[in-house]
């Protein structure tokens, strides 16, 4: 159905090839943002999306656990790497969220998950032997 779409617009020599990126296309962008994981490591809170290309990595130390909250979004914020009022958002589903701050207001950790209680727990639990 499609290449027939395609077939009509475009000349008949290039409608296979228009196909053939398009469909390239969008399992680029399917590998890209399938899922985000959020690792949280002794030194680092990261956010990846996918395989793994695109992430964002905060110093552990950095975070301020006293900010952490949930904010549910907006369904129409969408999903992927968003910039909104709260900031930059990671996102992969509609709902549940998790924003933490860093000590010196500049950065965020706002990512999407069910599991934030979880998350603030392994936080916290990283940063007590740091910080002492």
């Amino acid at each position: 159905m499609t290449y027939f779409i395609i077939e009509q617009w475009i000349d008949n020599d290039t409608a296979a090839y228009t196909l053939i990126a398009c469909c390239l296309l969008f399992v680029i962008i399917l590998i890209l943002f399938y899922k985000l994981d959020i690792i949280i490591t002794s030194e680092y809170a990261i956010a990846s999306f996918g395989i793994g290309l695109l992430y964002k990595k905060i110093a552990i130390n950095d975070l301020d656990i006293t900010t952490a909250r949930g904010v549910k979004i907006p369904w129409y914020w969408g999903i992927g790497i968003r910039f909104t009022p709260e900031g930059t958002l990671y996102n992969t589903h509609t709902g549940g969220n998790l924003h933490l701050k860093t000590k010196n207001k500049m950065n965020e950790f706002f990512v999407s998950t069910s599991n934030a209680p979880s998350i603030i727990a392994s936080i916290k639990e990283v940063q007590v032997p740091n910080n002492t």
